[in-house]
């Protein structure tokens, strides 16, 4: 396989030590140049000491006064279970730098390029913990601990997943945060948090006033995404909530990209995820201005289930609860048409999804065009000159995608002018041991 282009799988400590001969058989079959190695060292006494926690573990109190704030006023973690565990925000107790080393070394020993994989404010999706990007203290930590993993172990880049808010799979997710930080740093960035929650809940009620042949008419194939905002009388506030919040994580991995080039040098490579092209705004995702504070895009496709699948069904499950005339079918079909799915002929019925199926993401959607349709989005959306590096699944992590189709996504995305892919597990490409 060439060479001219990044092959990156995302591994941990563990497999590198323990798997002999995996990364030369990854090497010779995929074409292999780059290992995303799971943080699992240890934090220094000076990086600690910023935790912004009031103690190790925390009290849930604690954590609570750090997570972000919905429009109700109330903390967005459903359960704190996920994070209890934790000397700060998204990192660990506990950890080896002695094992962590010696997988880099394994790697380093083969000419593998190593980038280390970081956490951002979104903790944990399924109980919607996230920490509060308007928060110093919460900010702060985030710039030592990234700091340390550029500058202690010699490795090539930093890689960055879940900066930022919860996947729109959680409507919640969309509606934070409210909290008075985030209300200063919006009146700083000439945003206004009340003139914004106003109107979001002013939609909120518009939208409950509608009749199922009203709303048919307004999210028909001759209308767009812009026009619905018309259409339904949606006021100025709506759009620019999204506009801050994507503005204030831009803002916060900013400053952290600074930091790390500031203390490992500017050919340091720093960067972070990006959400499906088709919802990324409803994450605080802006692509078009990627450039402005990552040194490379990884649009996150590797997810149909929980990401843009789950999303369509609990939207339209939100539309039925609001207007229930619409029904399953036209829901469905009202949000595929919103969000840009509709060409994809997706299933009418939620039952037909098969959600928490094994072959789900192919079973009765189109794999390969589902992937291909929001990469072909985020390359264009992306700055040009920005390398793009989607994250796709190999096999088994969680899903195992047909070999055939993996390989049609890997031909489609450096047909899009993509520079590479990022794999999630191996198991449908590689036998191992073979």
């Amino acid at each position: 396989m060439s060479a001219s282009h990044t092959v990156g799988l995302y591994l941990d400590t563990p497999t590198i030590l323990d798997a002999p001969g995996y990364l030369e058989a990854l090497q010779e079959h995929l074409g292999l140049n780059l290992v995303i190695l799971g943080f699992s060292g240890e934090l220094p006494e000076s990086v600690l000491a910023l935790s912004p926690y009031d103690a190790i573990p925390p009290s849930d109190d604690g954590l609570q006064a750090l997570l972000c704030r919905h429009l109700d006023g109330r903390p967005s973690a459903t359960s704190l279970a996920p994070v209890r565990e934790s000397a700060g925000p998204h990192m660990r107790l506990g950890g080896s730098d002695a094992h962590l080393r010696r997988a880099i070394e394994r790697c380093r020993s083969l000419g593998l390029r190593v980038w280390l994989l970081g956490g951002g404010w979104t903790a944990n999706d399924f109980e919607v913990v996230t920490f509060c990007p308007g928060k110093e203290a919460v900010n702060r930590w985030y710039e030592a601990v990234y700091r340390h993993m550029a500058t202690a172990y010699g490795v090539d880049g930093l890689d960055v997943t879940h900066a930022r808010f919860p996947m729109t799979s959680f409507p919640r997710g969309m509606f934070l945060c409210t909290c008075p930080d985030c209300a200063a740093i919006a009146t700083a960035m000439d945003f206004d948090m009340e003139h914004m929650i106003a109107d979001l809940r002013s939609a909120h009620r518009q939208l409950a006033r509608l009749d199922g042949e009203r709303l048919a008419a307004v999210l028909s194939a001759a209308m767009g995404s812009g026009d619905v905002f018309q259409a339904l009388g949606l006021n100025p506030g709506v759009y620019e909530w999204f506009t801050f919040r994507a503005r204030l994580l831009e803002r916060n991995i900013a400053r952290f990209r600074d930091a790390v080039h500031q203390a490992a040098g500017a050919d340091f490579v720093f960067g972070v995820d990006t959400y499906p092209a088709s919802l990324a705004m409803f994450v605080g995702h802006d692509l078009t201005r990627w450039d402005r504070f990552s040194d490379f895009a990884s649009p996150l496709v590797s997810h149909l289930d929980i990401f843009p699948m789950r999303t369509v069904i609990a939207w339209a499950g939100f539309l039925r609860e609001l207007c229930p005339p619409v029904g399953e079918a036209g829901a469905l079909r009202l949000i595929s048409r919103f969000v840009g799915y509709d060409g994809l002929n997706l299933p009418e019925r939620v039952a037909d999804f098969a959600l928490d199926a094994p072959d789900c993401e192919y079973r009765n959607v189109p794999l390969v065009d589902f992937v291909l349709l929001d990469t072909a989005k985020a390359r264009l959306y992306l700055p040009a000159a920005i390398p793009s590096y989607p994250i796709i699944q190999g096999g088994g992590a969680p899903h195992h995608w047909p070999r055939e189709s993996i390989e049609r996504i890997m031909t489609g995305l450096l047909e899009q002018g993509h520079q590479g892919y990022m794999l999630q597990g191996t198991q449908s490409l590689v036998t191992y041991p073979g």
